[in-house]
């Protein structure tokens, strides 16, 4: 978004962001967007209605030039720069995954210039790529979350506490439970800390299994307690935070929280583990993972796993690989108080 706005810059452009209602909050706290408008993702793509008032909306701009940074094109963000009318068309070449090879094709021709992007690359490096098409001075870094989006809970307690954040969009990223328990366990018991719980209202139940299996020692269930500005504001204070795969996880890398993930091989080097960047900066990322030979899978496991299992790659992940991680995470970290050796 800066190298957006690098590339067209105020007064002399407008920018109107096309926005999910996950994140739209977040992004016009940016301040590099002139409009945001709010879209209902899942009513886009499930109400056709809803879809087409949408794509109106979209025309109704004018547009000069409409850009498709993600690296997974879909028909729906293909869509928005079809009707924009826009002279200029920019979006990328990457990877097809999110649609067949048939709808990327045809879908190819609706943009005027493609940014390529070789296949299999960090999310990090492919972004790099993005940005510098419209800024020269982009390079691959780790992302950082300037100061005006990140907002500090008044409830947080004011002595050291770690996060664990035991929930995912999909049950087939979730470390399970008891060891998520046996970690934060653990960690107590080095530290001393008071542990914070997050996730939303849906994952309500995962922090309930941990304080069931804890007894809620020293524990703040904050569940459905936070926005993703006030998640960054809860993780940039952290000493540490535990999770799945998660977008949390990368909130936590970019207010240098230091992170540990469990993480199976399903996109394994596409978004974890981090690359090796030449940025001078220390590591906040610290990915357990059990290398097999079916990494890379995108999903199509080959062991059979019930409907509420997460898939074999993850499960296989032991806790005391975790906690080796913890270790190292703890004695790397740039900020905050050193933990108590024992």
């Amino acid at each position: 978004a800066r190298a957006i706005r690098a590339r067209y810059p105020q007064p002399d452009h407008r920018i109107t962001l096309v926005a999910s209602s996950a994140f739209s909050d977040l992004a016009a706290s940016t301040g590099l967007f002139d409009e945001v408008m709010v879209i209902n993702s899942k009513r886009y793509v499930e109400d056709n209605a809803y879809s087409r008032a949408t794509l109106r909306r979209v025309a109704a701009l004018h547009a000069e030039v409409a850009i498709n940074p993600g690296i997974s094109r879909d028909r729906y963000g293909d869509r928005l720069v079809l009707v924009s009318g826009a002279t200029t068309r920019i979006g990328v070449d990457g990877d097809p995954e999110a649609q067949t090879d048939k709808k990327q094709r045809q879908s190819d021709r609706w943009y005027t210039d493609l940014i390529k992007i070789t296949p299999g690359i960090h999310e990090i490096e492919a972004n790099a790529i993005v940005a510098h098409y419209f800024d020269p001075s982009a390079s691959p870094s780790r992302p950082r979350l300037d100061r005006n989006l990140i907002s500090r809970p008044d409830w947080l307690p004011r002595e050291p506490y770690f996060v664990v954040f035991p929930g995912s969009a999909s049950v087939k990223k979730k470390w399970p439970a008891d060891r998520f328990a046996d970690i934060l366990k653990r960690l107590q018991q080095r530290t001393g800390w008071i542990a914070v719980i997050c996730g939303t209202n849906a994952e309500k139940p995962d922090a309930q299994a941990i304080l069931d299996l804890t007894g809620r020692h020293r524990i703040v269930d904050a569940c459905g307690r936070t926005d993703l500005g006030a998640l960054a504001g809860v993780l940039r204070d952290a000493e540490l935070l535990l999770c799945n795969d998660t977008g949390a996880a990368h909130i936590a890398a970019a207010v240098d929280c230091p992170v540990v993930v469990p993480c199976g091989g399903y996109h394994y080097g596409r978004f974890l583990p981090y690359p090796q960047l030449n940025d001078g900066e220390p590591p906040v990322m610290f990915t357990v993972f059990e290398q097999m030979p079916c990494f890379n899978c995108s999903w199509k496991c080959i062991y059979p796993r019930a409907a509420d299992e997460p898939l074999y790659c993850v499960s296989q992940i032991g806790v005391e690989a975790v906690w080796q991680a913890v270790g190292e995470a703890l004695e790397s970290k740039p900020h905050g108080v050193s933990a108590n050796k024992s």
